[in-house]
């Protein structure tokens, strides 16, 4: 896939995407993964990717975690 920004090379990867939540809440899902330009760094996520973010997201905020780091590996 080239990357939309600088028609750079994008590579398998992965990032860290932090999340700010209602009521000041912070959290960080690690280990996403990702495809990342070799030639700009613009990190991309693709859609399948981004729905497990987002029920993860869903999952720590009924439990009430206020700030934390939830690995996506383990989580999703």
């Amino acid at each position: 896939m080239a990357c939309p920004l600088c028609k750079g090379n994008t590579v398998s990867g992965t990032t860290i995407l932090p999340f700010e939540m209602k009521n000041g809440k912070v959290i960080v899902v690690l280990n996403v993964p990702a495809r990342i330009c070799n030639q700009c760094g613009e990190e991309y996520v693709d859609m399948k990717v981004a729905r497990k973010v987002e029920q993860l997201l869903d999952r720590v905020e009924r439990d009430g975690l206020m700030m934390g780091f939830v690995e996506y590996g383990d989580a999703a």
